[in-house]
């Protein structure tokens, strides 16, 4: 039950967004010509990144998240991205380590040059807490950002997001945070 309204949430956002980039038609009682963009090639139309996160001291966490994108529009994209941390926490007499892994698909639309919607759907596995057994922890993600050009084709990106499945398992608190590059705009 849980993946099918996850999975009506993503294609209710995609069919959102991707409703505001259509053009809506002007009846007069002469048509308007449009001049059409030239469509790129779509091996133009990908692009990569991702996070990389790391704290250590009793709390130590290292973090690797690569992405992969694919600009339907030039303001719309929808990607997926692989998330894998490690995890060790030293406490008194309390010890936890795992190995947590996981995907996601997102969907973002620029709403500005510069200022972007972004929405989320993920599901990491670990062994939660020391419960002894691995299981899925599901979250979806709302919120925004602001991605910093780096030339024509990089950015630096910073995202604000909310998850909307919080979870005692969820190793997330919100607001989360999350910065990385982007390469291929």
């Amino acid at each position: 039950m849980m993946t099918v309204s996850r999975t009506l949430f993503f294609v209710l956002f995609l069919a959102i967004f991707g409703s505001l980039e259509s053009k809506a038609q002007v009846l007069e009682s002469t048509p308007i010509e449009e001049e059409e963009e030239p469509k790129k090639p779509i091996r133009e139309r990908f692009y990569f990144g991702g996070n990389l996160g790391a704290q250590f001291g009793d709390y130590t966490l290292i973090n690797v998240a690569p992405l992969v994108g694919f600009k339907i529009t030039d303001r719309w994209s929808i990607g997926t991205q692989a998330t894998y941390s490690y995890v060790n926490i030293r406490y008194s007499n309390y010890r936890y380590e795992d190995n947590i892994y996981g995907g996601s698909l997102f969907s973002r639309y620029f709403i500005f040059e510069n200022f972007f919607a972004h929405a989320a759907t993920e599901t990491l596995n670990g062994n939660w807490a020391g419960t002894g057994s691995r299981f899925n922890v599901n979250s979806i993600f709302v919120g925004g950002g602001y991605m910093y050009r780096i030339g024509s084709k990089a950015g630096f990106g910073i995202t604000a997001m909310f998850n909307l499945l919080p979870s005692v398992y969820s190793p997330y608190r919100n607001p989360i945070i999350n910065a990385g590059f982007t390469f291929g705009l």
